[in-house]
């Protein structure tokens, strides 16, 4: 197929056109807003906020200023009227007539000038919260320093006639008000005869200043001369915000003013706002038209094409009208030109997987068979007399084979993970029978290596849910396993909470140990299959580097997720979040655990392999069983056919016919015998072989290599069964066990 020519640029096209509509429209609507609007509309704003600054400034000085005629007065008095008692009396009258801010003062003479034998003769006269005026006599104690060395008198004392001294704002210890003195200094035929002095009450300023700020949605701060705040309110600065500042009256004070409730800029952005909602329309037709444009030529091509390649997705190609030689055309000869590529490598992919099923189904069951025979062999002789060095590298034998079907079980449950096999039971469980396993287990292995293992919990005891225990169980396994082989030192602690939903409670598992810790670039790799931390750990600690690949796809699954945190010598924490439903708790399960008594009692083996035979014969015959064997389907139900069995022990791989078949053929005989006992014991650990088995009448799987414990179970689990023809009910109960 000769392959199609780009001869114009469905880019260039589309990039010309919107550079050019973009342009127009942000020059156009970009001009007005700022230049129009945007930058006037800020300057005056601000100008009005620093006009109410002003007048507020003005207002606020109106009253200290007018309380300078009542200084003024005092200083003419302190000049003018020479009688004592006159003089008295007029400061009186002045204090009692002014209802302003000057609530105190009077007159301060110069030590021993009044009398040659009074140092201090002050009058001072300050008027109450209800018009009276008293005299207060406080400052003339001659066993005080006197009043002539504080600042308000020194810093006017000797200075020219006129001149006004503003103090520091202070609180009065009396009133707990904030107050200011101003001072002046009074000549008496020229020569410095004292101070007249006049002190202001700024509580009602003060109220001034906050009620004014209210009125006007003002943020107002005063300072007075040395930048100590004298009153603030509402006063809050943020980034960008537009402060009014100036200075103002003869005492230096300063006023900072801020739109306390609207920003200026958000003034601003009101204002540009309605101006652009003029513009809305304009620019709703110059979009309408683009869009036009844009969906003419290059959206609705593209929308035809998604529309083709959807329906085409299990094979077919786009068949369209499109007849401009640019990229969308291009696009569709070459997705109809790989599309035929495609379906061939899609073909290939489907065998190379179906392949690779079929590998690891032969794999497993050849790994399995002679595995069998190891595990079940070094189970017979871990039952017989051995001496101590005999048994210990016994169970290193058994250990070791037990470890290689744990990484032979990680490849083939990645395998059905990777295939999207991998699926969940759902059985209520409570969560302190896992507790319970890794408590047992763990713990164990913990103190082996020297190590503290601790589990806490916040979840109540008495907890169930509904779901995968075993799943669960896993995902704490592995991350268990991982912190035992990758820590030799410290310890190692799990964390279980959960956070209660309207449907699903949230499980959070958190795995934390002090071992080796996971480099940052590494972190992100560890969860991938196959990889570990480091090239170097596999050879090290060993493991296939699948375990937390498990772990991340079941709790994917579990709609939950995973996370690390860890430190190079420090030490690593894994945190898994599971959903799980709760439910109430239970009934446990509880069975009776028997010594039965086998003796007698026949069972019939079917199985090719004769190292497989050897070990179920001697498992069953030291149970006092009396065995029997054929190596294929065929000849089992010819031997069921001619005698009775209490129990068949049935392999599913053999010529002639399989396990599946001869279970079926058993179930299906018109006698008695077809109700007898039959354990599928089989090396194909896949569900699907399991269900056929079940599905063909198998009462129970026992999976190679033969765990005799699982076996033990089995046969306790069905000795109704078992026994059904013997007419024994086996021995009596010696034991009680609980299973949940």
């Amino acid at each position: 197929m000769q392959k199609s020519v780009i001869k114009e640029s469905l880019k260039k096209k589309s990039i010309i056109a919107l550079a050019v509509y973009l342009a127009v429209f942000i020059a156009i609507f970009g001009t007005i807003t700022y230049w129009v609007v945007e930058s006037p509309v800020r300057a005056k704003l601000e100008q009005n906020l620093d006009i109410r600054s002003e007048f507020l400034a003005a207002e606020i000085s109106a009253p200290l200023h007018s309380s300078l005629g009542v200084l003024k007065s005092i200083v003419a008095m302190g000049e003018t009227i020479s009688d004592r008692q006159s003089l008295d009396k007029a400061l009186c009258q002045v204090f009692k007539l002014n209802d302003g801010i000057a609530v105190s003062g009077g007159i301060w003479p110069e030590p021993y000038s009044v009398d040659p034998d009074v140092k201090l003769s002050s009058l001072f006269y300050n008027r109450t919260s209800t018009g009276e005026v008293d005299k207060i006599d406080l400052w003339n104690n001659p066993q005080t320093a006197g009043y002539h060395i504080e600042p308000w008198y020194t810093s006017v004392k000797d200075t020219p006639s006129n001149t006004i001294s503003w103090s520091e704002v202070y609180v009065d210890p009396y009133t707990h008000v904030q107050m200011i003195t101003a001072s002046a200094p009074y000549y008496i035929e020229g020569v410095f005869a004292g101070v007249a002095t006049v002190d202001l009450s700024l509580e009602n300023l003060i109220g001034f200043v906050k009620s004014k700020a209210r009125e006007h949605d003002l943020g107002v701060i005063v300072r007075d001369a040395n930048q100590q705040v004298i009153t603030e309110h509402n006063f809050r600065v943020e980034r960008g915000i537009y402060i009014s500042q100036l200075s103002f009256g003869d005492f230096n004070w300063s006023l900072e003013v801020v739109n306390a409730r609207r920003l200026v800029a958000d003034e601003v952005a009101d204002i540009v706002k309605s101006v652009e909602l003029g513009i809305v329309p304009v620019m709703l037709l110059c979009l309408m038209f683009g869009y036009y444009l844009i969906n003419q030529y290059l959206i609705k091509p593209i929308a035809i094409i998604a529309k083709e390649v959807d329906e085409s997705r299990h094979g077919g190609s786009i068949d369209i009208n499109y007849r401009s030689p640019d990229e969308i055309r291009y696009l569709i000869d070459s997705f109809n030109q790989k599309t035929v590529y495609l379906d061939q490598e899609r073909m290939k992919a489907q065998a190379s997987t179906k392949a690779k099923t079929a590998f690891l189904a032969t794999l497993s069951h050849e790994i399995r068979t002679p595995m069998n025979g190891v595990l079940g062999t070094a189970q017979i002789l871990l039952k017989t007399d051995l001496s101590v060095e005999q048994r210990k590298h016994l169970k290193t034998l058994y250990d070791s084979g037990d470890h290689m079907m744990s990484l032979l079980n990680e490849i083939l449950d990645y395998s059905k993970i990777e295939q999207g096999h991998i699926e969940l039971d759902s059985h209520p469980f409570p969560l302190n029978s896992i507790i319970g396993s890794i408590h047992s287990v763990y713990h164990t292995l913990c103190n082996e290596k020297g190590l503290k293992f601790s589990v806490y919990s916040d979840i109540e005891d008495e907890r169930w849910y509904q779901g995968d225990k075993a799943r669960l169980r896993q995902i704490l396994f592995n991350l268990l396993n991982n912190a035992v082989k990758f820590t030799s030192q410290g310890n190692i602690e799990v964390f279980l909470s959960e956070k209660i939903g309207a449907e699903k409670n949230t499980l959070t598992i958190r795995v934390k140990d002090t071992g080796i810790g996971i480099a940052p670039e590494a972190q992100a790799r560890i969860f991938k299959p196959f990889e570990q931390a480091e090239s170097s750990t596999t050879r090290r600690f060993g493991g296939t580097g699948l375990g937390l690949a498990i772990v991340k796809e079941i709790a994917l699954v579990m709609g939950g997720d995973i996370k690390l945190t860890s430190q190079e010598g420090i030490g690593s924490e894994f945190e898994v979040t599971v959903r799980l439903a709760s439910c109430k708790p239970k009934p446990l399960d509880v069975h009776i655990e028997r010594n039965l008594d086998y003796r007698g009692l026949k069972a019939l083996i079917v199985e090719d392999n004769r190292t497989n035979t050897i070990i179920i014969e001697t498992f069953m015959k030291r149970k006092g069983f009396i065995t029997y064997s054929v190596v294929n389907g065929e000849e089992a139900l010819k031997a069921v056919a001619t005698q009775n069995y209490d129990l068949i022990l049935m392999d599913n791989h053999m010529p002639v016919m399989d396990g599946v078949e001869a279970i079926a053929g058993i179930r299906n005989m018109p006698g008695k015998e077809k109700d007898t006992l039959i354990f599928g014991c089989t090396a194909d650990v896949f569900k699907e072989t399991r269900e056929r088995m079940m599905g063909a009448g198998a009462d129970f799987i026992v999976g190679k290599p033969i765990d005799e414990r699982i076996l033990d179970d089995a046969l306790y689990q069905f000795a109704n069964k078992l026994f059904q023809f013997s007419g024994r009910k086996g021995s009596n109960v010696t034991s009680l066990g609980v299973s949940k």
